[in-house]
């Protein structure tokens, strides 16, 4: 839904700025159109860079959260071998996990916030063993739980690496400023006063500037598509947890 939305909305941009451009008559001697060729190449170069940056962090970041998940599940599985109660209470800690990120609709909830999951994770398997001796079975389901523990902290590093990977505000000034040198000379430079198609063509890429910054921001924060990142993923967890899977 979102999606649609988002294409109305850009449709509707390129339609005004059409319409802007088909009836405001603009000087085009007054800016030379070496300008919106400089402006062109450089914004290109940065937007570029910057898109193709962020959209690699993009995709490292749905796999370690995918790497998570995927260790979530496994332990509380394997937390079935240790007894029915430690299981149960394990799912409990994952799912309060997984409920605080959908309740708040952030994914790096866990990270921003101070959780305890890892700690209440720990504690509850050094009061199911402590010194009880254990059954091959048992042993074997204790060891793939802490492995899992172990996997789920090195990609939490991983993760709190990549979510301070964001582009800071001196990258922003130059591409902000870039798009609106652009945005000014493909106004000024090329005419569309009274003409249909230029004017057409001229909102179109004036449109496309404005949607290659959108684009941008979203990627630096991690919003590219409808939801939240990971929030199908989390919600296979707990679909896991409750029986549903």
């Amino acid at each position: 839904m979102d999606n649609f939305k988002n294409l109305i909305l850009v449709i509707l941009i390129c339609a005004a700025l059409s319409v802007l451009y088909f009836n405001i008559a603009l000087d085009p001697a007054s800016i030379d159109k070496l300008f919106l060729t400089i402006s062109t190449f450089l914004f290109s170069i940065f937007s570029g860079f910057f898109i193709s940056r962020q959209a690699a962090r993009y995709s490292d970041i749905r796999k370690s959260l995918a790497a998570i998940d995927g260790n979530m599940s496994a332990m509380y599985r394997a937390s079935g071998h240790l007894g029915a109660d430690f299981q149960s209470k394990v799912g409990g800690v994952i799912k309060e996990y997984y409920e605080l990120i959908l309740k708040n609709q952030s994914w790096d909830y866990n990270f921003t916030h101070k959780t305890t999951t890892l700690i209440s994770l720990h504690a509850l398997l050094e009061e199911r063993v402590g010194k009880n001796s254990l059954s091959p079975l048992e042993g074997s389901a204790l060891g793939r739980v802490t492995a899992s523990l172990g996997n789920i902290q090195m990609e939490r590093k991983n993760l709190v690496a990549l979510y301070e990977e964001r582009i800071p505000f001196f990258q922003w000034a130059p591409i902000y400023f870039l798009a609106t040198v652009l945005f000014i000379t493909l106004s000024i430079t090329v005419p569309s006063f009274d003409f249909l198609l230029p004017s057409i063509l001229k909102g179109a890429f004036a449109t496309a500037i404005i949607v290659v910054l959108i684009l941008l921001r979203q990627l630096d924060s991690l919003r590219l598509f409808e939801g939240i990142i990971g929030e199908h993923s989390a919600k296979d967890v707990i679909e896991i947890i409750e029986g549903d899977k």
